[in-house]
């Protein structure tokens, strides 16, 4: 960890590089997983899977990275 970071303050909300949140840009991948059967990961950037594309689980509640193996639901 560098002097930069730990000098930063650990309240309030922090954004991406390219805005949003953490919380928004998971939400999104896993919205667009469900809607269309797969996204890019958010992690490595690999396809994510939603589990209903899959054929598994209960209309798509969650999406499976095949790169990594990052889940979101």
């Amino acid at each position: 960890m560098t002097a930069a970071v730990l000098d930063r303050p650990l309240s309030g909300q922090f954004e991406l590089d390219g805005g949003g949140t953490l919380e928004e840009l998971l939400n999104s991948a896993l919205s667009e997983a469900r809607a269309n059967g797969s996204t890019k990961c958010p992690v490595c950037h690999a396809r994510m899977i939603s589990t209903r594309a899959r054929g598994v689980g209960a209309a798509g509640d969650s999406a499976e990275c095949g790169g990594c193996g990052s889940r979101l639901s």
